[in-house]
């Protein structure tokens, strides 16, 4: 069976970093830092209820900086905290005001929800608008809601899926983030198999780092994640659906068969990203966002331009983009490159390998005998 590999364009998300390249840029907006659950590996720990939201003054300073500095297509990034706390009507007024600044381009829209808040309303509202919609859901209620409980300690499970179910009812099909913990190891291909049967079309697995206390715990490590997804992989393959596509594996296969990824973290080097704080704080990744040393500073203060090129940009820039010694020597590193700067931050040193240099290399190596010329195109010996 041919490997599902995705074709079509589409937005990508964040999590890379960014290199100073205007008509590329890629802003994420995060309208608010809280949210409606508490999920127990969230990175946004002690800042859930806060009730902070971007001001309208935010918002507009913020659009007309990225109308400023870009080119071309616009891709807005919707985020959070839960952005769908914001409710529809204040949601359409931010909606007006980018349409209003980007008039005359062409303008996309993404967002990143739980889904628990997505009710008729808010399916037609981002149905009308044809956002690309990822939404939050870890698999079957009981796994699903060992770690994604809402505020009062319920289970979201049930929610998040009936808004999903309500963005599919319109024509729209949510990429699903499943953030892989211990207890979902031993269930790849029940995990499979459940959100293909659910009606799912693209699936991204993401490992666990818990935020205990303002620093990041490791829960499933690069040799665990490895065992994993190659279950998935035998998993996916014996379903033999070209309607349902994990993420990691799709992307690493266009660019095993020498297309370029959708997904940032396979790109080389890191994106055009900019992220927005709702108070107006800059940084150029959202993986990074919160912490002082990655802050380029408040777009209330400087203009983008003297942010993406003041020194601190620069300097963290060169660093992400300089590979790791102990990665140049191994076969596959044309294809990953040392592999994404907050993956190499949480193996313990960003001068290391990424923490899913494991997986990635057996992935590479299995993936070269399923598309013919790998070994030949990427010097793979």
């Amino acid at each position: 069976m041919p490997l599902p590999v995705r074709q079509e364009a589409g937005p990508s998300v964040p999590g890379g970093g960014f290199r100073p390249d205007p008509p590329r840029l890629r802003p994420a907006l995060k309208l608010t830092e809280s949210c409606n659950l508490a999920c127990r590996y969230c990175y946004q720990e002690g800042r859930l209820d806060s009730g902070r939201f971007m001001s309208t003054e935010t918002l507009e300073r913020i659009l007309s900086e990225v109308a400023a500095n870009s080119q071309g297509p616009m891709h807005l990034l919707w985020y959070g905290g839960e952005p769908t706390l914001l409710g529809t009507r204040r949601f359409v007024e931010a909606l007006e005001r980018a349409e209003r600044v980007f008039e005359g381009r062409a303008l996309y829209h993404g967002l990143q929800t739980n889904a628990t808040l997505i009710d008729e309303e808010w399916a037609d509202l981002l149905a009308a608008r044809r956002f690309a919609v990822t939404a939050s859901l870890d698999g079957p209620a009981w796994l699903h809601d060992a770690h994604r409980p809402d505020r009062k300690g319920g289970g979201s499970h049930a929610r998040a899926l009936a808004g999903i179910q309500a963005l599919q009812a319109r024509g729209l099909q949510p990429r699903v983030s499943a953030v892989i913990t211990p207890q979902s190891l031993p269930h790849a291909g029940e995990l499979v198999d459940w959100f293909a049967e659910n009606g799912m079309q693209e699936v991204d697995f993401v490992p666990s780092t818990r935020c205990t206390r303002g620093s990041f715990e490791v829960e499933v490590d690069g040799e665990a994640f490895a065992a994993f997804i190659m279950k998935v992989f035998d998993r996916w393959l014996e379903l033999g659906r070209t309607d349902f596509r994990v993420r990691f594996l799709s992307e690493l296969a266009r660019k095993m068969a020498g297309h370029d990824p959708y997904f940032c973290k396979l790109e080389g080097s890191c994106s055009q990203f900019v992220v927005f704080g709702w108070n107006g704080d800059v940084y150029p990744c959202d993986e990074f966002s919160g912490l002082p040393e990655t802050r380029l500073g408040n777009i209330h203060q400087a203009s983008l331009a003297e942010l993406r090129g003041s020194e601190k940009a620069q300097a963290l820039f060169r660093q992400w983009s300089t590979p790791p010694e102990a990665c140049q020597d191994c076969r596959w590193f044309r294809l990953c490159r040392g592999g994404c700067p907050w993956e190499r931050r949480l193996s313990g040193n960003p001068a290391n390998p990424t923490l899913m240099c494991p997986a990635l290399k057996a992935l590479f190596e299995r993936l070269s005998h399923e598309i013919p010329g790998t070994a030949e195109r990427w010097g793979a010996a």
